[in-house]
C-alpha cells in the first residue's frame, strides 16, 4: 500500500490517454482524480480557479487537453488564438502556478510530437503547445530543489478520436507510418506507471517522445 495516501490529478482523464493515465494510476492505488471539461475547462478562466479552490494540492498532477481543429493559416481568427492559448497555455500555468505540488511529487505533460516538427496543417497546436513546453522547462528547473519530477510526454498518432477527427482514411494513414500502425494509448499509462511505480527522478525536465520513430531528427 506504498502509495495509498498519494493523490493525483488527471486533466481529460475521462477517455483516450488521460483515461489510460487513470486507469494505470489507480492500478497502484492512488488516489486519482479524473477530470473531464464539466469539472475544469481550463479555456475558462472562472472554472480553472474554482478548480483550484477546490483542490489545493496534489502528489501528481497530468496537464492533459484535446487540440485545436485544422485550420489553415490564412482562416485562423483572434478569437481562435484566444481560446486555445487559455486551453493549453494560459490555464496550465495557472493550475502550474497556484496548485501546490507536493514535496517528490510529478508533474506530466501530454504534449504532442508536433513540438520538434511543428505541422503546416495544426498551426495553432504547434505554436501554442510549444509555448507551454518552454514554460513546463521552466518549471521544472524552478522545483526541482523540491524533488518534483516534471516530464514532457510528446506524443505522436493514437488510437484516439482526436486522431480519428484529423485523419480521414485511418488505414492507408497507418500504412504510411514508419511501425505500420498507430500507438495504443495504454503505452503512454504504462509508462507513467513505470515512473511513478519506480520513483524515477533525473529524467526531470526531459521531452519523451512516442510517436513510433515518425520524426526523423537525431536530437
Amino acid at each position: 500500500m506504498r502509495f495509498k495516501n498519494k493523490k493525483a490529478i488527471v486533466l481529460g482523464g475521462s477517455k483516450g490517454l488521460g483515461g489510460e493515465i487513470t486507469k494505470h494510476l489507480k492500478s497502484l492505488k492512488i488516489k486519482t482524480i479524473s477530470c473531464s471539461r464539466n469539472d475544469i475547462d481550463t479555456s475558462d478562466i472562472i472554472s480553472v480557479n474554482k478548480f483550484i479552490k477546490k483542490h489545493k494540492n496534489t502528489d501528481i498532477l497530468v496537464l492533459n487537453s484535446g487540440g485545436p481543429p485544422n485550420i489553415k493559416f490564412e482562416k485562423i481568427r483572434t478569437k481562435d488564438w484566444e481560446k486555445y492559448f487559455k486551453q493549453l497555455f494560459l490555464g496550465f500555468f495557472l493550475l502550474l502556478q497556484n496548485l501546490k505540488i507536493n514535496k517528490n511529487g510529478y508533474v506530466f505533460y501530454i504534449s504532442s510530437s508536433i513540438i520538434k516538427e511543428p505541422s503546416k496543417d495544426l498551426i495553432l497546436s504547434s505554436s501554442i503547445r510549444s509555448a507551454t513546453s518552454s514554460l513546463l522547462k521552466s518549471f521544472s528547473i524552478i522545483n526541482s530543489k523540491f524533488g518534483i519530477s516534471t516530464i514532457n510526454i510528446a506524443p505522436g498518432p493514437f488510437k484516439t478520436r482526436r486522431v480519428k477527427e484529423l485523419v480521414n482514411n485511418l488505414k492507408n494513414f497507418e500504412k504510411a507510418l514508419p511501425t505500420g500502425k498507430i500507438g495504443n494509448p495504454a503505452e503512454i499509462g504504462k509508462f507513467i506507471k513505470f515512473i511513478i511505480e519506480n520513483d524515477i527522478k533525473y529524467i526531470s525536465g526531459s521531452t519523451i517522445y512516442f510517436d513510433g520513430n515518425l520524426n526523423k531528427s537525431f536530437f
